[in-house]
């Protein structure tokens, strides 16, 4: 009889041990905090629409692409459209940017924007091949369907609009 009576405390205290542990880990999970919510994503959702600058080697550290680039960003934060910029390295000739150009097109750019004398010649040469792609040269003289131009202070104001 003593032999039943220690088999059925054992099985008792393992059962209130069963019994604890998972009481324990139901208080456990009902008390565990809630993780505080996060920081919104820093990455910003893009259009697919893509506003490229072409500019001499200095990039967007000389002027006026630095003033055109400032417009440009400024564009693609209410549009919420895509903008880079593209250095013509080398030799600064108008064949050497037309090489430049071509790449924005194939990049996707839908408006090729253009800063010193080299690449507005060849922008506005590429201009009447591309007629997809949109053309703004500052300080050009040159003007087609696609092709306009600005001067560096107006470049947002006039392309905001094309941006669809």
């Amino acid at each position: 009889m003593m032999e039943n009576d220690l088999r059925k405390l054992t099985v008792i205290s393992w059962s209130a041990i069963a019994a604890l542990a998972v009481l324990l880990a139901v208080v456990a999970w009902l008390a565990w905090p809630e993780p505080p919510p996060g920081d919104p994503p820093r990455a910003r959702e893009y259009r697919d629409y893509d506003m490229c600058l072409l500019t001499d080697e200095r990039g967007i550290q000389g002027d006026p692409a630095s003033k055109v680039w400032q417009g440009l960003q400024s564009v693609s934060v209410e549009t919420k459209s895509r903008v880079s910029y593209l250095p013509v390295t080398g030799e600064q000739t108008e064949a050497v940017a037309a090489q430049f150009v071509a790449t924005q097109v194939q990049q996707s750019c839908d408006i090729i924007v253009a800063v010193g004398a080299p690449q507005l010649a060849a922008t506005a040469a590429a201009a009447a091949r591309y007629p997809e792609v949109r053309f703004v040269t500052v300080g050009g003289t040159a003007t087609g369907p696609n092709l306009s131009n600005v001067d560096a202070g107006s470049v947002a104001a006039h392309v905001r609009p094309m941006v669809r």
